[in-house]
């Protein structure tokens, strides 16, 4: 707790609730929000940022104690999580009139899932992604030691001359779904992990002296970004061009640098801790969960405002509960 920074806790959950949105907001009738929360849609690449610069140092210092528990993270959800959701859907179908996909599920839908990070369960083509390129920032690192920072900074420049030549979307737009999104999507996010690294190796925040300043500045950025035609367009699978990277790295300040570590009261930073502490539950689950719910309650049939809020809190409350249980395992990765 001493260490952990409540801005980037805050931000977390704002860019969960986010992603939420996007996947369960009915966007017909809520027109004028989907226009500013969707046209730049900086939520996931501001995840990618934020797991990367928290985990560089891991990457760089080449331990293999720490490599191992930052992999242990990352694919106990991806195994674990496809493995309960076939079985409930299973069960639910031999047992009742309803399940999940209307189907059994069998071993070749979970080799799909575990393949390409979609099928059971679609967002976990991010979990694919942060596996395969935190495995490839690890060999890198292991390679050229020293030399890391240069060369992923070459992958940055070459991942924006991939894409703005649009030879990513022309490939990746003939696949399956499947394929597109979770192999399509890699060159898109690449230089944004390249960016966490970046900023984390530099040190970046250590140089920066006025902090209100800076938080202005960015929040002025930010707005020009949301609100005028700043960068040009490219054709993307989901999150090309420069300009998610641009505002990603504005939103992280913002937030990093907003001072509530300096507030001394322990049970302010226990109650902000507590509310911001299950992302990874609430991305996991909140499909799955809106899947359910709008079978049996009307509220979430219709995709409001309102019923995002409610689907939230309530997959809050059981990843806090499944946190809670699995508090002193590592089952407690599926939660937080």
């Amino acid at each position: 707790m001493k260490n952990r920074n409540l801005g980037i806790q805050i931000l977390r959950s704002l860019l969960c609730f986010w992603i939420l949105l996007n996947h369960c907001l009915n966007k017909n009738n809520n027109k004028k929000l989907c226009t500013i929360l969707f046209k730049y849609r900086m939520h996931v690449p501001c995840f990618i940022l934020i797991a990367f610069y928290f985990s560089n140092k891991i990457i760089i210092s080449r331990n293999i104690i720490n490599i191992k528990k930052r992999l242990e993270r990352l694919l106990i959800p991806y195994f674990i999580l496809p493995i309960i959701i076939l079985i409930i859907n299973n069960i639910l179908y031999n047992y009742t009139s309803f399940s999940l996909f209307g189907r059994i599920l069998n071993i070749k839908d979970l080799f799909y899932q575990y393949l390409f990070g979609r099928k059971l369960i679609p967002v976990f083509w991010f979990q694919f992604y942060i596996i395969w390129s935190t495995l490839l920032f690890i060999i890198i690192s292991f390679l050229f030691g020293k030399k890391f920072s240069i060369i992923i900074i070459h992958i940055f420049f070459i991942s924006y001359i991939i894409q703005y030549s649009n030879f990513n979307y022309k490939y990746f737009s003939n696949f399956s779904t499947q394929v597109k999104y979770s192999l399509g999507c890699f060159v898109e996010m690449l230089p944004i992990s390249a960016t966490g690294c970046i900023l984390s190796s530099q040190n970046t925040f250590s140089l920066i002296n006025n902090k209100i300043n800076a938080i202005y500045f960015s929040i002025i950025c930010l707005f020009l970004i949301f609100f005028y035609d700043v960068f040009k367009f490219i054709k993307s699978i989901s999150f090309s061009g420069i300009s998610l990277n641009v505002g990603s790295i504005f939103l992280f300040i913002i937030f990093y640098l907003v001072p509530l570590n300096y507030i001394k009261s322990i049970t302010f930073k226990n109650i902000i801790s507590t509310l911001t502490n299950c992302t990874q539950g609430i991305y996991s689950l909140h499909i799955t969960t809106m899947h359910i719910l709008s079978k049996k309650i009307i509220i979430f049939k219709y995709g409001s405002l309102k019923s995002c809020i409610f689907l939230y809190i309530f997959c809050y409350l059981i990843s806090y509960f499944g946190y809670k249980l699995t508090k002193n395992n590592k089952l407690i990765y599926l939660f937080i």
